[in-house]
């Protein structure tokens, strides 16, 4: 007896549910949706390594976040303290997620800004990709609000006065109406206290997350749409 290739059991298992669930048909084209030739070129693969960046950051969030307790208390002597430094030095490979969750953010902004340098060097800004291009804007300032959010959960000193900084300069916004509600809003009060890290907690951990995976599905809609553009 023959054995089956595995494309056809995968085909066969694909049939099977899609008589039952039918998006699993536009989950099989998505996965092998043809690529033009000059996609193969090596800069063409920026894109995919943010996607896999933003992805890498995701699981290891979560499971930094099952320890992560966001109880202010005292500067350097606080739950939320004792919980990152637990991490570090007592949780199963604590150290190593910790490690790879911080350098992740640091090179996918890194990706983030080669990709978009792609993008406009081969042109695929241009119509009609103009509403990605934007998405993608949107997207780069969602990943540096992460970046900064994340700064002060473990609220060390470095990270306390560092976002003491950030929301001064935030709060600076003319007119001076407007920046004191922004200061406000992240703040959560007078000063840099336990609402504030309550708030970038949240924003951090379930808004952000929420908006980068909607953009996502969006960007990769647009693409799927118009097709990759070919170089200039």
């Amino acid at each position: 007896m023959a054995i089956p290739h595995p494309r056809e059991i995968q085909l066969a298992v694909v049939q099977w549910l899609d008589e039952r669930y039918p998006f699993t048909k536009s989950v099989d084209e998505a996965l092998y949706q043809r690529v033009p030739n000059f996609a193969n070129a090596f800069y063409y693969c920026f894109g995919g390594m943010v996607f896999i960046l933003i992805v890498l950051q995701l699981l290891t969030g979560i499971l930094l976040s099952l320890y992560y307790v966001p109880d202010a208390g005292v500067i350097g002597n606080s739950p939320a303290y004792d919980s990152v430094k637990y991490i570090q030095s007592t949780a199963y490979l604590g150290w190593l997620i910790r490690g790879i969750h911080f350098w992740g953010a640091n090179i996918l902004i890194i990706m983030v800004l080669i990709h978009m340098a792609r993008v406009y060097w081969t042109g695929s800004y241009r119509a009609p990709r103009e509403l990605n291009w934007m998405v993608g804007i949107v997207m780069l300032l969602i990943i540096l609000v992460f970046s900064l959010s994340g700064y002060l959960l473990p609220w060390d000193t470095k990270a306390y006065f560092a976002t003491e900084v950030t929301i001064k300069i935030a709060g600076s916004a003319p007119p001076a109406q407007l920046g004191a509600f922004i200061r406000e809003i992240l703040q959560g009060g007078a000063v840099v206290g336990p609402p504030t890290l309550q708030r970038f907690f949240t924003v951090h951990v379930f808004l952000l997350p929420a908006l980068i995976v909607l953009l996502m599905y969006v960007h990769f809609r647009f693409i799927r749409a118009h097709g990759i553009s070919e170089p200039m």
